[in-house]
């Protein structure tokens, strides 16, 4: 890489963040300087104008102090001639060319750009290199890393949890993938839904075939089980998953796990299986931020070869919050219907294919100090209460709670919510599982709990 553009992009990166630089810089290529001009090139027309639109200020400032005086900044794309022959240079100076943000997984080949690196029998496109990386689920990411690059020695099990559509099965895929890839496509990857599981039980228990049911599940080296809390429940199911867990781990086979709950809130869990799963490391992934639904939908769209400009995607980003998911969906939507009216995606084209979408997924969500002010309102506590270092029950008490609401009710990450209360975020989830079994097992504080949040409802419905 040009030692300019280099020490220019140390300083965007510190300015935009990891996720930012990956998306909106990482893929523009550093084409040369000439007369006090830098020449960047940008992979499309959309890129191009966000670029210039939101960063062209940053860009000239931070390349002016790198290069020790003033420069201008021209745009151009990689269509254009004297962009052409460039893309070789690039690869070779570690300049990205994909439009889309780098996915920091295992290895060079974990890419899946080749085929051949991609498991047979499991989704194409769930690999680490389509997975965006955000505040929400940094953590399982690197621990997905981790367990693809030393399966069976790191985090076995690996547990993995959270709510619906927010890329669990995509992230334990690409981990599945990694594996098959990186052990000269010898090892044996098994990927199952809990329920197939139990099938495939009951049919082999009903055809007296169970020894070809345990050599299936139990000579593999990696299982990996989507959606375990659907276990819950089925005695025999249960009994069985048991011992093929033992059986694996004693092997040092890797176990990854997914659910939508942490282990001891599954109902019907046995407490044998609930130990197991909480033996090994359990990471969580929330809800995606701002800046990583703008990555998730910049990089759906290029993979859909859609153009959009920076108001569409940015009103698909703010409208749509609650997981990947929709998002996605919201794409299909407009790449559908653009295609069948033969029409530019523009931003009145978007409002009115989205309108259904979007008016289902934007009601609006509380922010964390509005939860802190309402949860010390009801209780009768001063706000800095909630916020200070007593550890009185009472205060304790009705921190957890504020916590808990926090967790559930908005899009913040377990340490987001931790710094706005002056705490770390293993007392977050502390609080967050202990109110959350407290609703479930209690039916008063439950009512409790609906009533605060039907407060927060009406503060947010008067200040629209």
């Amino acid at each position: 890489m040009n030692g300019l553009w280099e020490r220019a992009a140390g300083r965007i990166r510190d300015q935009l963040g990891q996720i930012g630089f990956e998306t909106w810089i990482g893929p523009l290529n550093f084409v040369g300087v000439s007369s006090g001009t830098v020449t960047i090139e940008a992979p499309n027309r959309f890129f191009r104008d966000w670029v210039s639109e939101r960063y062209m200020g940053l860009l000239k400032d931070s390349l002016a102090e790198a290069a020790g005086e003033p420069v201008d900044v021209k745009l151009t794309l990689s269509e254009e001639p004297h962009a052409r022959g460039r893309r070789a240079a690039a690869r070779t100076n570690g300049v990205a060319e994909a439009a889309a943000p780098s996915s920091n997984a295992p290895s060079a080949r974990n890419g899946a750009g080749d085929s051949h690196d991609r498991h047979p029998h499991l989704n194409p496109r769930y690999t680490f290199a389509e997975f965006v990386v955000g505040s929400g689920n940094q953590f399982a990411h690197a621990a997905a890393l981790a367990v693809a690059g030393q399966p069976g020695e790191k985090y076995n099990p690996l547990f993995i949890y959270g709510g619906v559509g927010l890329g669990k099965t995509h992230l334990v895929t690409a981990i599945g993938h990694h594996i098959w890839a990186s052990g000269n496509r010898a090892r044996k990857v098994l990927f199952m839904p809990s329920e197939v599981f139990m099938n495939e039980l009951i049919n082999s228990l009903r055809r007296d075939r169970m020894g070809e049911f345990k050599e299936k599940f139990r000579r593999v080296d990696a299982l990996i089980l989507d959606d375990v809390q659907f276990l819950a429940g089925r005695e025999r199911t249960q009994e069985e998953f048991f011992h093929t867990f033992n059986s694996l781990h004693g092997e040092r086979h890797q176990i990854v796990l997914t659910s939508d709950k942490v282990p001891k809130d599954i109902p019907g869990l046995e407490e044998r299986l609930r130990n197991r799963f909480e033996s090994g490391l359990i990471a969580d992934i929330a809800p995606p931020d701002l800046e990583t639904r703008i990555a998730i939908v910049q990089k759906k769209a290029l993979r859909e070869n859609l153009r959009l400009s920076p108001d569409v995607l940015m009103y698909i980003a703010e409208n749509v919050s609650s997981n990947v998911r929709e998002l996605e969906g919201c794409l299909t939507r407009l790449a559908a219907l653009a295609s069948l009216n033969n029409s530019e995606i523009t931003l009145e084209f978007a409002k009115q294919a989205l309108h259904d979408l979007i008016r289902n997924t934007t009601e609006a969500t509380p922010d964390i100090e509005a939860i802190q002010r309402t949860v010390a309102d009801f209780f009768h506590i001063r706000l800095a209460d909630l916020k200070s270092k007593r550890r009185t029950q009472h205060i304790a008490f009705c921190r957890q709670v504020a916590m808990y609401l926090c967790r559930k009710l908005t899009q913040c990450s377990f340490p987001t919510i931790g710094e706005n209360f002056g705490r770390d975020h293993s007392t977050v989830i502390h609080a967050y599982n202990l109110i959350a079994r407290r609703v479930s097992n209690d039916s008063a504080f439950r009512m409790s709990i609906e009533k605060i949040e039907r407060e927060l409802k009406s503060v947010r419905t008067n200040a629209a």
